[in-house]
């Protein structure tokens, strides 16, 4: 019998739930849309609405990126009939995950990643160390000794490939490597059986007499109910970065002042919140994926950006023209992120000699991508001066600090004066501020300045529902719920209260996989054995 279905269930804290034309798998909808476009509003939805359509099915999985797919292919391949739920139209399958890089790898330091593969204790050991312990350390236990295998099983099974630095490979017309992952274990669900049911948002889940899990509810564009009937449900719907209310409540950071990269706009928290109806715990909800400061509307990967700001260690003054911090932590974008997440706005400062010194020498703080020290970068200043020619509201050019902050919304006298004070700083040698290495310190000093208002960044939350090392859903009585399960984004264990990018690169995406991978073996074993 299909579950009565009240208002409340089609709102997500402020997110409405609709999205778009069924379709049940391989099908898909004729629309170009990555989603379908949301409604204005919701009609008043009669408490009394049956279900328009029932599937019956062995493990539902409810959303199509990493941690979704991983888990379908893997319950398909161990002979259960499974069903993917999801609000994208199938020319948006894989979700965030289309835009990732790296597939992650057991490995310990951004510098020696390469160098330190299957250095399992030292792994492990270095996780639990970065994170304080925060994290569930049986569960960090676990992936460290079966992320390679899970690695393994990702390219001999599932036929994704990557190189030897741990990036995907690029697919066919320029492909990127994300998007030919998740082309590519999509393809293989559906040489599986796997039943593809996209333009269908779930948001309630169905339990039997006992609590157990028994299906999920899911709505469509035109606010019809479909019910899935499983023996277990996984939630893989990608966290919450793009709900504003959630966000803001979990992290206590204004949605206004941040900028989610790589995002379709559906990830609202649909899992965590049918988790949560239900009693779920919580893991470090504020946990988020920060990358540093960028400029909105410039090419994120390009001199620019990534010299002017991602790695520009020279100084940063926040909305009160004050400095805050030691700059040289740009290195590592959890670290900047974090930094940079505690102030309402940041503003990076540099002058004619760092634009020349990038031309000549390149950078000096290095990242895991993109533009490595010592190698020159000789677009630096034309790439500056196109951005001024076509008024880029975020970057400008003074012969004086004070013109500059002026531009910049800034106090004058209160800038001037805090960089006369840095200045002093790097002719003593000694941060007496924020203990800067003395290898980073260089004056602001050269005309013309320039100024870039940036944009705090982030990837993607890391926090969620509580879960095991099973990925099995942990209620308030701190036991499993029994036929829950939740991936990726949904599901909090592995992380502390941030990103650990600089001990283990890629592991948002190894996340994913192994998340996946352990529940639909565990559900398959557990409930359809």
């Amino acid at each position: 019998m299909g579950a009565k279905v009240s208002r409340r269930d089609f709102l997500l804290g402020s997110a409405v739930l609709g999205t778009g034309l069924l379709a049940a798998a391989p099908l898909a909808v004729g629309t170009q849309a990555a989603y379908a476009k949301e409604p204005d509003s919701v009609e008043e939805i009669d408490e009394s609405i049956e279900p328009s359509e029932v599937y019956e099915c062995d493990f539902c999985v409810c959303g199509s990126g990493t941690a979704g797919l991983c888990a379908a292919n893997r319950a398909a391949e161990l002979g259960a009939k499974v069903i993917l739920v999801d609000v994208v139209t199938e020319n948006g399958v894989g979700g965030n995950s289309r835009y990732v890089e790296n597939i992650g790898h057991i490995a310990v330091g951004t510098d020696n990643a390469l160098q330190a593969q299957g250095e399992v204790d030292t792994f492990y050991d270095s996780l639990s160390a970065y994170h304080r312990y925060a994290g569930n350390t049986i569960i960090t236990r676990r992936f460290s000794d079966t992320g390679e295998e899970v690695r393994t099983w990702t390219s001999e099974f599932q036929g994704v490939t990557f190189n030897a630095r741990g990036k995907y490979d690029e697919g066919p017309d320029e492909m990127s490597g994300g998007m030919n992952a998740v082309m590519t274990m999509y393809e293989l669900g559906k040489s599986q059986g796997v039943q593809f049911i996209f333009d269908a948002r779930a948001f309630k889940l169905l339990t039997d007499e006992s609590g157990a899990i028994s299906g999920v509810l899911c709505k469509s564009r035109n606010n019809t109910v479909i019910q899935v009937n499983a023996k277990a449900v996984d939630l893989c719907t990608g966290g919450f970065s793009a709900n504003r209310e959630m966000f803001e409540s979990f992290t206590h950071v204004s949605y206004d002042n941040v900028i989610a990269r790589g995002t379709m706009g559906t990830q609202r928290g649909d899992g965590i919140t049918m988790g949560l109806e239900l009693g779920a715990l919580l893991h470090h909800p504020t946990a988020i994926n920060y990358c540093s400061p960028v400029l909105p509307g410039h090419y994120n990967k390009g001199a620019l950006t990534i010299c002017g700001c991602n790695q520009a260690d020279t100084i940063f003054l926040n909305q009160d023209s004050r400095r805050f911090c030691d700059e040289s932590v740009i290195k590592d974008w959890t670290l900047s992120g974090n930094i940079c997440s505690q102030q309402q706005h940041v503003y990076t400062i540099i002058d004619q000699d760092f634009v020349q010194k990038i031309m000549d020498e390149g950078v000096v703080t290095r990242r895991a991508n993109y533009f490595e020290p010592g190698t020159p970068v000789p677009e630096f200043q034309q790439e500056i001066d196109d951005a001024l020619t076509r008024e880029n509201p975020r970057v400008f050019k003074a012969d004086t600090i004070e013109d500059l902050a002026k531009q910049l919304g800034l106090d004058p006298e209160a800038a001037a004066a805090e960089i006369e004070k840095f200045n002093g700083y790097v002719d003593a040698g000694k941060d007496a501020d924020f203990l800067k290495d003395p290898e980073y310190l260089r004056k602001v000093q050269t005309p013309p300045f320039y100024g870039f208002k940036t944009m705090l960044a982030f990837y993607n939350t890391v926090g969620g529902l509580k879960v095991d090392e099973y990925a099995r859903v942990i209620g308030s009585d701190y036991k499993p719920i029994p036929g829950l399960y939740a991936g990726g984004s949904d599901a909090g264990g592995l992380f502390g209260p941030y990103y650990d990018v600089s001990i283990a690169p890629g592991s948002t995406q190894l996340w994913g996989r192994v998340s996946g991978y352990w529940a639909a073996s565990h559900a398959v074993e557990e409930y359809m054995a």
